[in-house]
């Protein structure tokens, strides 16, 4: 039995100017726009201990003469849990991974990173305004894990359940993911 509340979701449908989508693998499916790009967040479950997943999609249109680029950055994102001498424990007793490395301290001081492309990555997480969006939708959201995509989007987990979500969590967590969204779809 679930609490799921209608009004809820057509407040937040309407927060990303979206619609409540039925869909049978989820029981929350909201699908909307950020800033131009097509956004969904989705929760298994509307209850604990299901947590949501925003998804911002930046490949709006299918251009089938542009060829795909194997090397096109594809970076997992997950914050640090740990920091300063508790961070050297942590990764010592295998509690935390290290990550692998960018040429950006204040970076690794603050998130994990794996990637399959170092220059693309490196230059991703100088662009400026990436790194205050990252501290920021650390902050708000709270994030487990983001996934960033060059020629497809980003999708960011959020281990808060749909019943407890905050609507102004939500509304600031879609906004950021769209300004991140932006830099990915100009530069990258």
């Amino acid at each position: 039995m679930s609490d799921l509340s209608p009004e809820k979701l057509q407040m937040l449908a309407k927060m990303i100017e979206g619609r409540i989508v039925e869909d049978s693998r989820f029981e929350v499916t909201i699908k909307g726009t950020v800033l131009g790009f097509p956004a969904t967040l989705q929760a298994m479950k509307a209850g604990w201990p299901f947590g949501v997943t925003y998804t911002l999609e930046t490949q709006v249109i299918d251009d089938p003469n542009q060829p795909v680029r194997q090397d096109a950055l594809n970076m997992t994102i997950s914050p640090r849990l740990t920091h300063g001498i508790m961070a050297f424990f942590a990764r010592l007793l295998l509690f935390e991974p290290q990550g692998q490395h960018l040429q950006d301290k204040r970076m690794e001081k603050s998130f994990i990173f794996s990637f399959n492309n170092s220059m693309e990555a490196e230059r991703f997480v100088k662009y400026p305004g990436v790194f205050d969006n990252l501290l920021q939708l650390e902050e708000y959201a709270k994030f487990s894990e983001m996934v960033i995509k060059a020629h497809a989007g980003l999708v960011l987990s959020q281990p808060q359940n749909f019943n407890n979500l905050d609507p102004d969590v939500y509304r600031e967590t879609f906004k950021l993911l769209g300004e991140v969204g932006q830099i990915l779809f100009e530069a990258f």
